[in-house]
């Protein structure tokens, strides 16, 4: 007798334990349900907030790619003082370094009178 007791004991726990099981379960699906369509529209949202920073940074991109290639032609006109600044001051010399100096201003400001037109 007692070891039915214990038997049916152990069958009504055994039938509870499934039984809270399956509604832990079935809680358990409607969460994820609801955890996926969650993220489903954070995705969403994601997607519309980055659109525009991707944009940006593309754009960024194409502006100090252009801004490089403009400093890399105008170079040239720096070139040389560049090396009138490394070489050393000879008073023989002065006027010709101001002159060469002179010719490279009037060259630039050429130079970008003609990118201005050009943009326009």
């Amino acid at each position: 007798m007692v070891m039915e007791l214990i038997v049916g004991v152990i069958a009504i726990a055994f039938a509870a334990l499934v039984v809270f099981t399956i509604i832990a379960l079935q809680n358990l699906g409607k969460t994820m349900k609801k955890v996926d369509r969650t993220l489903a529209e954070v995705h969403k949202v994601l997607d519309a907030v980055s659109g525009p920073g991707v944009e940006l940074a593309h754009n960024a991109n194409k502006l100090v790619s252009d801004v490089k290639k403009k400093a890399e032609a105008l170079d040239f006109l720096f070139r040389p003082l560049y090396a009138l600044k490394k070489e050393r001051a000879d008073p023989k010399n002065k006027y010709e370094k101001i002159s060469d100096v002179m010719e490279f201003v009037a060259e630039g400001v050429r130079l970008f009178s003609i990118i201005k037109d050009d943009r326009k």
